[in-house]
């Protein structure tokens, strides 16, 4: 490993030294339960098919720069004409190649410019001092600058009339592209279009961000430019179509990684072999020991609450340390300066939110630690993947909480491990979202015959429907908007609705839920789990959309109790899946939460009623229906119901593990007796208006969910279910009944 820490003496511990160091301290319970060891590889190096311009060349050689495999193969791509997409591991240089490229394309045309695409504004400044450096030395006179919400009015202005290369994100595209007058002599111009961590982009988010692009091209066509795209992406299981899906063409994919890596050693730590220290607690002391030694760390943590309470924590187990929060809610002048000192050395470790799980320069860290699963095989390797540059051995520690999917890696670790990643989902015919950025594509230009094309197959219903209600009319240059309001004021890219509930802890974010899950775990006297630490819910206002909540110990828990329907539409698709038939079409969910019961040590202590509305949500959703008969063949015995419940939840389990998502993303209801059919049911949904694609990619890839979900299930040892298989905590009927056993056979026969 490579020095740092503060000034005095840098790391020489490797590894195997700090693993021996972590098993030492007097709180140690075994809990570190596998250590997985990956082996570094030496770099492979690569000329471009055709020498770079000389410029070029010597800025590389100043650095002692020899390009790797894929940033050769990048550029050669993007010289043969092609859209390109980069997914290579953390840290592989892709900025480099998508540099060298927009080099060539600002050389080939005087008049050309260059837009880079960023997740945050974070992301765009970091990297905005390295392209003026690069700009400087190819004299490229691109004069790159910032265009956010953190960019004063005088300086977008010069930014407008001067800059052949901005910086953005995808908020301030979205933003911006209304005024594209304004910024007609730069989109003119576009010839490159950058959009990195490109995998980022999933779900409803990357649907909403996909249709962002298509506007941008659309405008950009009608001002005489085509710009090319490059995306530099993590690894993700279908490069390609997620290319695609974002820019609306094929892309040609380079996914040959050369950069040089370390040896990485990542320990798996299961809290619950603790059951006395909740998993944060545990995080901060293995987080305080590697400071304490030097070792250069970044903890990642789910929420900025999460952020203070480890960096506190930590910082209280080793005042010798310097230890700082990273998160929202600081100022960038803030947020730069904790990057520069952790890039300097002069801290030993930060806590983040996954904020640094992007490609913000941290320099060469030494270890870092994982405060849960982060709900993808991708964001797994991505957030280890932030240590070890340079080709430095680094160490990994992911501490286990008491999910149902951490515990399935502690008890199977190899499957974390030996685990593909996962596919990025998007969902471009989400009618939702496709009528609302077709509303903002017509306030930018009037629609015409072309935009069938770039919007796709829902184009001509989102078109009725904005006619239908008086949003857009026919003109002599085509479809306008007609509404009296700033169409993309409202029209949010993080898909997050309007009466989405923000629970705050002292004036901090701790987690922002959807109605109906607001309704359900943070309702007033609810005891909501967070990363292992509990909150008690003082109040829910459902209309401020806050709840305000505290932290709390103990060891009562509630549980909500709540009455669904379902009704659904004739299916798009119909196939076999084992023993049963599986249906994937439109689904209607009404629910609403009754009352909540308390627990303590076991028993319920109060039945408290609730009065809250119903909630409707109409998605898309993955039906499974078998015949009663052939179902009590399949159980031989057991319950149905507790069968058929525990089975619905592992298969809701199981779904980040297949798709990009968050385990709250996908919903479920079972049933012995359907209404419509009479026959046992079980119902996956999209827990998002419209569907973000989930229901979609469960259907096609029904067997491998089926088979995860059975290897999850199978190997809990209980009798029945509990926590670390089929339970969830935000199961609206108590987790009863369960009948694991009886899972087992229903997964086995739906394969």
């Amino acid at each position: 490993m490579n020095g740092g820490g503060v000034s005095g003496g840098g790391v020489t511990d490797g590894p195997d030294a700090l693993l021996a160091a972590l098993r030492s301290r007097r709180a140690y319970r075994d809990q570190i339960v596998h250590v997985e060891r990956v082996p570094g590889r030496p770099a492979r190096h690569r000329a471009t098919a055709a020498p770079l311009p000389p410029a070029a060349q010597r800025y590389l050689d100043r650095r002692g720069i020899e390009l790797y495999r894929h940033q050769a193969l990048a550029v050669d791509a993007w010289r043969a004409g092609h859209d390109v997409l980069l997914a290579t591991r953390t840290a592989s240089g892709k900025s480099l190649a998508f540099d060298l490229a927009m080099a060539e394309a600002l050389q080939a045309d005087p008049n050309a410019t260059a837009l880079y695409l960023f997740p945050t504004k974070a992301l765009a400044r970091d990297q905005l001092a390295h392209l003026a450096v690069f700009d400087r030395e190819l004299g490229l006179g691109a004069r790159p600058m910032a265009y956010d919400g953190d960019t004063p009015q005088d300086q977008r202005a010069r930014a407008r009339s001067t800059a052949r290369l901005i910086c953005t994100n995808p908020y301030g595209l979205h933003e911006y592209l209304p005024q594209n007058r304004s910024l007609a002599k730069f989109l003119s111009g576009l010839a490159i279009v950058v959009v990195d961590e490109a995998h980022h982009y999933r779900g409803l988010f990357g649907t909403h961000v996909a249709l962002v692009l298509r506007r941008l091209q659309r405008i950009c066509a009608r001002l005489g430019a085509t710009p090319r795209f490059v995306l530099a992406s993590g690894t993700i299981a279908n490069p390609g179509e997620h290319g695609a899906a974002l820019i609306g063409r094929p892309v040609a994919v380079v996914d040959d990684d050369g950069a040089e890596v370390g040896q990485r050693v990542v320990a798996l730590w299961d809290s619950l072999a603790d059951p006395n220290l909740s998993a944060i607690t545990q995080a901060a002391g293995v987080v305080a020991t590697l400071a304490r030694r030097h070792c250069r760390t970044l903890c990642f943590t789910g929420s900025r609450l999460g952020v203070e309470l480890v960096g506190a924590m930590a910082a209280d187990r080793a005042p010798e340390a310097a230890i700082s929060p990273y998160r929202a809610g600081f100022t960038p002048a803030e947020r730069r300066e904790i990057e520069q000192q952790l890039r300097d050395g002069q801290l030993d470790a930060v806590v983040s939110t996954n904020a640094l799980e992007l490609g913000i320069d941290i320099g060469g860290l030494d270890a870092v630690v994982l405060t849960g699963y982060p709900g993808t095989v991708a964001s797994t390797w991505q957030q280890i993947g932030r240590a070890g540059r340079g080709g430095q051995d680094s160490l990994a520690v992911l501490v286990a909480g008491d999910d149902a999917l951490d515990q399935y890696f502690v008890r199977r670790p190899e499957i974390l491990f030996r685990a593909p990643v996962e596919r990025a989902a998007t969902s471009l015919d989400n009618p939702n979202i496709l009528t609302g950025q077709v509303l903002c594509a017509a306030a930018e230009l009037p629609l015409g015959p072309d935009d069938p094309g770039l919007f796709g197959p829902g184009y001509a219903a989102s078109v009725a429907d904005l006619e239908g209600e008086g949003l857009i009319s026919r003109a002599p240059a085509g479809l306008i908007f007609a509404g009296g309001f700033r169409a993309a004021g409202v029209v949010r890219l993080d898909g997050r609705a309007d009466d989405a509930v923000e629970v705050r802890v002292d004036g901090e974010v701790l987690e922002v839920l959807e109605r109906w899950r607001a309704m359900r775990s943070a309702h007033e006297g609810a005891i909501l789990i967070h990363r292992g630490q509990r909150f008690r819910i003082r109040g829910l206002d459902l209309d401020g959309g806050r709840a305000e909540a505290e932290l709390v110990a103990g060891h009562d828990h509630t549980e909500s109790v709540a009455a669904r329907d379902y009704r659904l539409a004739e299916p798009d698709q119909v196939r076999r899946a084992g023993d049963w038939e599986l249906r994937l079409g439109d689904a209607w969910i009404r629910q609403q939460v009754t009352a909540y019961k308390r627990h303590d040590h076991g028993q319920v202590v109060a039945t408290v009623p609730l009065d809250l509305p119903p909630v409707d949500l109409q998605t898309r959703a993955v039906s499974m229906s078998v015949g009663a008969d052939r179902l009590a063949e399949i159980l031989s015995g057991r319950g149905a119901p507790g069968s058929l419940h525990a089975a619905e939840h592992g298969l809701i389990h199981a779904m980040p593990l297949l798709a990009m998502c968050d385990r709250n993303d996908a919903g479920g209801i079972s049933t012995v007796l359907d209404a419509a059919t009479g026959d046992p049911l079980m119902l996956l949904y999209d827990g998002h208006a419209g569907g973000a694609g989930i229901a979609e990619l469960a259907f096609d890839r029904f067997a491998d969910l089926a088979g995860i979900t059975l290897s999850m299930v199978e190997s809990c040892d209980c009798e029945l279910g509990c926590p670390r298989c089929v339970y969830d905590r935000n199961c609206g009927n108590g987790n009863r009944p369960m009948n694991r056993p009886g899972a087992v056979a229903v997964l086995g026969s739906l394969l």
